[in-house]
């Protein structure tokens, strides 16, 4: 059964600075996909680790922040995100000198980062990339990557196996008022709906989840998805689906 989220409502999590709440994840049920949502203040740090197994992409929604992997500072901004394989160490700082804000998607899920064990404030130790690293890190905007546009929909896939991304596929909507969007179910993998601005109807599995900024839906395997844009504007929502 699909599932509403909301970031205001998830469970926080420490690691670093900075407000970090588990959306999706291992303790709601997940089992191949995580969702995060952090909010940071300027100089504030989700210090470096590494996921043995896992991926991560990570979104901006607003401000900007820096990917920091050693002591290299890569800027990335609204808009863009960063895919991350494993085992590459990276953290993230804000030095725009504002608030920051992103969403970051995980497959498959690393329990260790909800226990604490990659806080280096808890083991007493930051990874950091080896000498001479050349970063595996790729970063890019949200509008980039196979694209099409249809009456009211204008869709981007900028994350696949197509371009480098075997964990997750990561697609990119701007549904126009009254709209409607269409995904078919996945038999064997879960998906994440995310709505960046704009109130949404989430309708899968004979569920009907109305979803507004920053709130979203959780769906199981195996669940077709609908999407109607129900409010007065554009919607901009990012999906992200475990492969």
């Amino acid at each position: 059964m699909a599932t509403l989220l909301s970031a205001g409502k998830a469970a926080s999590f420490q690691m670093g600075k900075g407000d970090s709440r588990n959306l999706v994840g291992p303790s709601t049920g997940a089992q191949d996909i995580t969702l995060n949502y952090s909010v940071f203040q300027a100089d504030e740090e989700f210090p470096q680790h590494f996921h043995e197994e896992s991926a991560d992409i990570f979104i901006v929604l607003e401000g900007g922040v820096s990917v920091r992997q050693g002591d290299a500072y890569t800027p990335i901004t609204a808009g863009q995100f960063a895919y991350v394989p494993s085992p590459e160490v990276h953290g993230t700082v804000n030095t725009s000198g504002a608030e920051a804000t992103l969403i970051s998607f995980q497959a498959p899920p690393d329990q260790a980062l909800y226990r604490g064990e990659r806080d280096p404030s808890k083991t007493g130790t930051t990874p950091r990339p080896p000498a001479n690293h050349r970063t595996a890190v790729r970063i890019d905007n949200l509008a980039s990557g196979d694209s099409s546009k249809e009456e009211m929909t204008t869709s981007w896939a900028p994350a696949s196996p197509n371009t480098g991304t075997p964990e997750m596929r990561l697609d990119y909507f701007e549904l126009g008022q009254g709209g409607t969007l269409e995904e078919p179910a996945a038999r064997d993998k879960e998906a994440v709906w995310f709505v960046w601005s704009g109130e949404v109807s989430i309708i899968a599995g004979g569920e009907t989840l109305r979803a507004s900024r920053h709130e979203g839906a959780f769906v199981p395997s195996g669940e077709a998805q609908t999407v109607r844009n129900d409010g007065k504007e554009t919607a901009r929502l990012i999906r992200c689906q475990a492969i």
